[in-house]
């Protein structure tokens, strides 16, 4: 009886904390998806109702992360790629499964959207992974480039440029931004999408960011933002 209760009472406690962390997520908002995730965040990943896939890169400081949420294969898995030292090699795979609440850590990862991990950074930066798999449609580098051949909405900011993409029914409303910047030899890049539209109907991704990079010293970031910087002073 005693052992029973013992159990019912760590269940009840793990239960709690649990609630807590959903919680801290709800009122954290972006902030959650800012910095890397510990093993034990993965698991308060979001699962979206349609079963939608989504892609987030992080690179920040010395290291590369990326977060894979796949649903459209026969068992759900939320998986974390971690390229330490960003030299695009894999060096850990951290793999949560929802339906069992199961971790498994691998030096592989078992997604088919894994295939060349410095591809993978370029689709989810270049917006191909979004457009050619069953996932929500963030805006990406196309947007960014075009806002920037345009001359509209490119504010500095912060040692770097911010660039904003109004919604054209409702030009006061952003439906995504961007920000860039380079300073000391490191590099940052951040994509938000807000939401975005089918017809009139706006979608809101659970992961608002595709790109989330701060202080990242990986070459392919590095490439990108001297790349915006060229083209913004053309």
């Amino acid at each position: 009886m005693v052992e029973k209760m013992k159990i019912k009472a760590m269940a009840l406690k793990s239960s709690i904390i649990f609630a807590v962390l959903l919680i801290a997520v709800s009122v954290m908002g972006n902030l959650f998806f800012t910095e890397f995730l510990s093993q034990e965040k993965l698991k308060l990943m979001p699962i979206p109702q349609d079963y939608r896939n989504y892609f987030l890169l992080q690179s920040i400081d010395d290291d590369t992360h990326v977060i894979i949420g796949d649903f459209t294969g026969s068992e759900k898995l939320v998986s974390q790629i971690q390229d330490l030292k960003s030299d695009n090699q894999i060096d850990k795979v951290v793999e949560y499964f929802p339906d069992s609440g199961k971790y498994k850590i691998r030096k592989a990862s078992s997604s088919s959207f894994v295939k060349n991990l410095k591809d993978l950074k370029a689709d989810i930066i270049s917006g191909k992974i979004f457009a050619e798999s069953y996932s929500y449609k963030m805006k990406s580098l196309d947007t960014l480039k075009y806002k920037i051949k345009d001359g509209t909405d490119i504010f500095p900011y912060n040692f770097g440029h911010t660039v904003k993409f109004y919604d054209p029914d409702e030009p006061t409303t952003i439906m995504s931004e961007f920000f860039f910047s380079k300073r000391y030899g490191r590099y940052d890049l951040i994509f938000k999408t807000n939401y975005y539209k089918i017809y009139k109907m706006k979608i809101k991704p659970p992961v608002p960011f595709s790109v989330y990079c701060k202080n990242s010293k990986d070459p392919l970031i590095a490439e990108t933002v001297e790349e915006l910087y060229k083209m913004l002073a053309e």
